[in-house]
């Protein structure tokens, strides 16, 4: 005889509907805490994945996992006490070298008139035992055009302990790929830092990093394609960006 309790049966089956989301033939799963804080991107140009508004603090209780990658966000700081800035996750196959991008994206931008500084902290790891990372895309997205502001991108290894990169991006017309294939790492701790002068002419709309990883111990590995990956990822951004202010 079938067991019955139609509330907690039914309970329990909504919440594992509610785990588990397909999105264009790849999978994105989120726990239940995970589907309020977290919402599907639109399938935009192949790319899938979650986003969230940063004004809820379950975006920093509870982690997201897209493919074999999983984010958790830590903490973020900022000068603006009010705002709608959010971070995007997504996955977009079709990217053969950095396939996975995490993007914060301003709302307002950050331009003269804000004069803010801040940051957001983030872990990435790999789920797959068998992947390491091997290449890391930093990138901002804006049209700032002297050199009132900084942004500082910062990797660590282990928990804000061993600094792996630093690096100062100004403005850059490309973005800067770094190997990481020689450093067999499945973990990463990130903080990208913004930091806006009153004298800036322009604005910044979003900072972006992209990962890639190898399937075995990794040899060095060549950076190609940046460019190109990169003006794909800005159109996508874009029209997500436009989606969710229209």
């Amino acid at each position: 005889m079938l067991e019955t309790n139609p509330k907690g049966r039914s309970t329990t089956l909504f919440k594992a509907l509610l785990g588990t989301l397909l999105v264009g033939g790849t999978v994105l799963t989120a726990n239940t805490a995970q589907a309020v804080g977290w919402e599907p991107t639109p399938p935009i140009g192949g790319a899938t994945g979650f986003k969230c508004l940063l004004n809820d603090p379950l975006c920093f209780t509870t982690p997201i996992t897209l493919g074999d990658k999983e984010v958790m966000l830590i903490s973020r700081t900022t000068l603006v006490a009010a705002n709608d800035d959010v971070v995007e996750f997504t996955l977009d196959p079709t990217n053969v070298n950095t396939p996975y991008n995490l993007s914060l994206d301003f709302n307002p931008n950050r331009n003269n008139i804000l004069n803010d500084t801040g940051n957001l902290r983030y872990k990435i790891a790999i789920t797959d035992p068998t992947r390491f990372f091997a290449q890391v895309r930093l990138a901002n997205q804006g049209d700032i055009t002297n050199g009132e502001y900084t942004i500082t991108k910062t990797f660590w290894n282990s928990d804000y302990t061993t600094q792996v990169i630093s690096d100062v991006l100004v403005n850059p017309t490309t973005p800067d790929g770094i190997s990481l294939a020689s450093l067999n790492l499945q973990t990463l701790y990130v903080q990208d830092e913004w930091n806006v002068q009153p004298g800036a002419n322009g604005s910044i709309n979003s900072l972006q990093n992209s990962f890639g990883q190898t399937d075995h111990v990794p040899g060095p590995l060549p950076l190609v394609g940046i460019g190109a990956a990169f003006g794909l990822s800005r159109r996508i951004r874009s029209r997500i960006k436009g989606a969710r202010l229209a």
